[in-house]
């Protein structure tokens, strides 16, 4: 395909084996890698190196196995991948289909330096292709994936990340002991001192632990570890069910064995009252018509402790901030219903009165021009994420001072080509005065308040308000409201 013409970030991969005698040594493949990136303007972020190893095998392969895993991670790290020939990527033509499609869809090409595609329906034709092998290949890959699962859960293999008091090891699980004299106290405090799942999670978090990937407790990562029998030495495999909505022991998707290679930390008979109390305190509540649910405050009051929305419950006729529902606020901040809008009301009230109100000018621009805007500055900042990563490999010894320097010059020569881009279309907007509101915003406000002072139906309601006000924080202490005020100029 023919090169493009915008600064792109890429990895480059090389492969050699022992007994190919017709491949590059890796230094030939790495300095035609850079010749390519230099003169196509792509920015080499790493070179991965996978030596005397066979192409056979991808699994086999851990430099090619990180780099795909990088590529195709959230963060899109880069835009293409630089090999010498297609065959250093895979010599297996059904595992490169499916890294390719993997790469793909996280946009991401796959581009041989010495084999470049060709542009027209000749290479149309071969994409076509390529698809529909890659749409037969997967179907048949996954039902082989999927019963060589269900043969290794049948056979109590666990086959999963570790949980939280494990950790992974090639023949089943390991008790990391920290962690599991924390799944102990969570199960004695759930039984012995009835802690529920929220209190469990605040408990945790309070503590400073955190799960196994660094995030915060909540309640059902706390009811998930209470209901994992993998802490009673069985493996559990649920079949295209996600494991943290909870087991179901009727489902016949979910397979339950006794595990292999998985220690025990908490003694089965213990482990199955905790599910005889879960059963009994969580029963599933009944069902609600659907316009029993829901306030027309909904999300717009946040918590002053954290930030979080308030939620209402009609169970309750208030609101209470979401993350101490869950444990991850230590501040109840609960109001009724009646009490809140009547404090929102007499907040309204007394700006007008006052004649004074703090408020944001907002100038809304045609959808067209708020999206070219937000592609602009989302590509310039990625630039600056993409000048660290450059600066990393030059300290880590990836790259050379000249190379360094090279990039950034790329780099620079790509932002300041964008920049202008947005300021010419920042320019072209032509802005009303944004003086002298104060008097229109008043008016606003009092339109607003009659609105909300009158019997018409909350959809009305929700609308007018957030017409004028982008959030509202309700201060628990002070059982204050603070009205964050925008007036949008149209």
């Amino acid at each position: 395909m023919t090169p493009s013409k915008e600064l792109r970030s890429g990895f480059a991969y090389i492969r050699v084996s022992t007994h190919d005698q017709e491949e590059l040594s890796p230094d030939s493949q790495e300095r035609l890698l850079r010749d390519y990136a230099r003169n196509n303007k792509i920015v080499l972020e790493q070179i991965y190196i996978d030596s005397g190893i066979s192409g056979r095998k991808a699994e086999k392969r851990p430099a090619f196995q990180e780099m795909i895993a990088r590529a195709k991670s959230k963060e899109h790290p880069v835009d293409v991948l630089l090999v010498w020939k297609f065959s250093r990527f895979a010599r297996n033509q059904e595992e490169s289909i499916v890294y390719k499609s993997l790469l793909k869809k996280a946009g991401v090409e796959v581009l041989s330096v010495s084999e470049p595609l060709v542009d027209g329906p000749f290479g149309s034709l071969i994409e076509r292709i390529i698809e529909w092998m890659d749409e037969y290949y997967s179907i048949r890959l996954s039902g082989e994936v999927k019963r060589g699962m269900i043969e290794n859960a049948h056979r109590g293999r666990y086959q999963a990340t570790a949980p939280f008091g494990y950790r992974n090891i090639p023949e089943g699980l390991e008790i990391i002991p920290e962690e599991a004299e924390i799944i102990k106290i969570i199960f004695r405090k759930f039984m012995e001192e009835h802690f529920a799942f929220s209190k469990l999670a605040a408990y945790l978090n309070n503590k400073g632990i955190r799960t196994h990937r660094g995030g915060l407790w909540e309640n059902r990562t706390v009811k998930y570890v209470l209901q994992n029998p993998v802490y009673k030495g069985y493996a559990r495999w649920n079949v295209g069910r996600n494991a943290l909505r909870g087991p179901d022991a009727s489902s016949p998707d979910m397979i339950l064995t006794q595990g292999q290679h998985i220690p025990v930390i908490i003694p089965e008979d213990v482990f199955d009252q905790v599910q005889a109390e879960i059963a009994r305190q969580y029963r599933r509540p009944k069902a609600k018509s659907a316009d029993s649910y829901g306030h027309w405050l909904g999300n717009l009051v946040k918590c002053s402790a954290c930030g979080s929305s308030l939620t209402y419950s009609p169970a309750t006729a208030g609101f209470q901030c979401i993350s101490y529902g869950k444990g991850k606020c230590n501040v109840s901040h609960y109001i009724s219903a009646r009490l809140l809008e009547q404090a929102l009301i007499n907040t309204l009230c007394e700006n007008i009165r006052s004649g004074s109100v703090k408020y944001k000018e907002e100038l809304v621009l045609p959808e067209h021009t708020q999206d070219e805007q937000a592609i602009l500055t989302e590509s310039i900042e990625r630039l600056y994420e993409k000048e660290k990563r450059i600066k990393a490999a030059y300290q880590n010894g990836i790259d050379t001072l000249d190379e360094y320097r090279q990039n950034k010059a790329l780099i620079q020569s790509e932002r300041n080509r964008l920049t202008e881009q947005l300021r010419t279309l920042k320019a072209a907007i032509q802005k009303p005065d944004m003086d002298g509101h104060l008097e229109e915003m008043l008016l606003r406000i009092q339109s607003v308040t009659d609105i909300l002072c009158s019997d018409t139906s909350k959809e009305n309601k929700a609308h007018s308000i957030r017409s004028i006000c982008d959030r509202i924080v309700f201060d628990k202490k002070t059982k204050k409201l603070e009205i964050y005020c925008v007036f949008r100029a149209l």
